[in-house]
């Protein structure tokens, strides 16, 4: 129930947020397909003079630390096995070299990248840019595989903790940004920076530190573009199979959040100037608690335009991809170029698409046979396996004046380098149908088909089909 209020609170602050820039941000798609306010970018030398860079180092010791109280919490409070560690544990670790982990897919494709979202952003916080402070990410992530357990260091845990925590890590600081209100004081402020520090709690402990909760100013210090959220509550049914009947039923919250113009920026993006966030919360049923967390984002790229409105895009595109249910498990990263494409402004009917082509440096997928591939040094196994692959992925939207429909189509390649030795080639239809019903309220079904061949070297091919439907009411701000 924790975990559901939290989640609740944050969106709340954000809504907040939205509803109090009226001017600012919209309520429908033309936030991302037509030619409206792209934001606010502050001026470079104000942001010099009330939010100076600190040193590097204090990221850096601040990952450290981190690493400190949580191995400290684990080892005397929670007396977890693997956080029992000594100088003999690190050495053996340095001796070993890397591994990989038998732990659940929440925790590796999803805890992990969480994790590393704090490292990322004691540095995004200090003054230092989307890469640079992933470079923080890696190095507090690399302290922990080798210092902070008694078990080898894993390589999927620190690409995952890494890439994957950038990822997280600058979309919670953007979000972070459309929060924070310097002007406010009292009981409002308090709550105001509570509400940012959910998101990004690696920002509000330097906010703290470097006295910038308590600071009062009416100057614009913090980027904030246009963006597009909506929440929905409903219900979801998973087939296991083509049929409708005989599966698990729960009930479903998720969020899906877009940030930024997609086609409006006139000179080169920056990463993370246009993202979409989508997450999923299942409840009431027997499904796993987080059955979606997926973000793609723009790295670098250009938008042209055309005399007659229309635009083209390219660019590089990061991919961070966590899905769940019963029937299905897969994570990954991935980055790689992309275009897409727009209609004229201001039509009846619109059109935007965007296709992505990535590499994929860690991926996993559930297989029938990965539990015969034991991690030798915890004699036990994953559900899933793990490897390197590619990406791919596609969305359409069309937009009219009381609805959209949306289209989307991934697949992913995963090379098996641990577990059963073969490839997993999976595929998920996902059409979605949302029509308003009044002012800000609307009403979406969406049909997901999944579809999976796991073909190996030393077992039977498989090859399954799933769908699942989703009916739900939403409120968009």
């Amino acid at each position: 129930m924790k975990k559901y209020l939290l989640i609740l609170l944050c969106v709340l602050f954000l809504i907040k947020g939205a509803l109090a820039q009226e001017s600012l941000y919209s309520t429908s798609y033309d936030t991302l397909l037509t030619d409206g306010d792209q934001g606010y970018v502050p001026d470079p030398a104000l942001v010099n003079e009330f939010n100076p860079r600190k040193s590097l180092l204090i990221p850096i010791v601040e990952s450290v630390g981190l690493n400190l109280a949580l191995g400290g919490f684990n080892a005397y409070v929670a007396k977890s096995e693997f956080a029992k560690i000594s100088f003999k544990t690190i050495k053996h670790n340095h001796e070993m070299g890397w591994a990989t982990d038998a732990d659940a897919l929440i925790t590796n494709m999803w805890a992990h990248p969480f994790h590393g979202s704090i490292y990322f952003n004691t540095a995004r916080s200090s003054g230092y840019n989307y890469w640079t402070s992933w470079g923080v990410a890696m190095i507090g992530s690399w302290q922990w595989e080798f210092f902070m357990e008694n078990e080898p260091p894993a390589w999927n845990d620190w690409i995952m903790t890494s890439m994957g925590g950038s990822m997280i890590g600058e979309i919670f600081y953007r979000m972070s940004n459309l929060i924070i209100d310097e002007s406010l004081t009292g009981s409002a402020r308090t709550w105001n920076e509570i509400g940012a520090g959910i998101f990004n709690p690696g920002r509000l402990f330097n906010r703290l530190i470097y006295g910038r909760t308590a600071r009062t100013t009416t100057e614009k210090l913090y980027e904030k573009r246009p963006f597009l959220g909506e929440l929905a509550f409903g219900m979801n049914n998973v087939a296991d199979g083509t049929n409708f009947k005989n599966a698990e039923k729960n009930g479903m919250f998720t969020i899906d959040f877009s940030y930024g113009t997609l086609f409006n920026k006139r000179s080169g993006f920056k990463p993370f100037d246009f993202f979409r966030w989508n997450f999923a919360l299942n409840f009431g049923g027997e499904q796993p608690p987080i059955g979606q967390f997926r973000i793609y984002s723009i790295i670098t790229g250009k938008a042209t335009r055309f005399d007659n409105g229309s635009a083209f895009l390219w660019g590089i595109f990061k991919n961070y991809d966590f899905l769940e249910n019963n029937v299905y498990q897969i994570g990954s990263v991935s980055i790689g170029p992309g275009i897409g494409y727009r209609t004229p402004p201001k039509k009846s009917l619109q059109y935007m698409g965007t296709l992505n082509a990535a590499l994929a440096p860690m991926g996993a997928a559930n297989s029938d046979y990965s539990e015969a591939y034991k991690v030798a040094f915890l004699d036990s196994a994953r559900t899933y396996n793990m490897g390197p692959g590619a990406h791919i992925k596609m969305e359409n939207i069309l937009r009219w004046s009381w609805g959209s429909f949306f289209l989307g189509y991934s697949f992913w390649w995963i090379h098996t380098w641990d577990g059963a030795p073969g490839d997993e080639l999976i595929g998920m239809w996902s059409p979605k149908l949302r029509i308003r019903v009044y002012k800000r309220w609307f009403l979406g079904l969406e049909y997901l088909l999944y579809h999976r061949e796991g073909k190996y070297d030393d077992y039977d091919n498989v090859s399954m089909r799933n769908n699942e439907q989703r009916l739900f009411i939403g409120y968009a701000f």
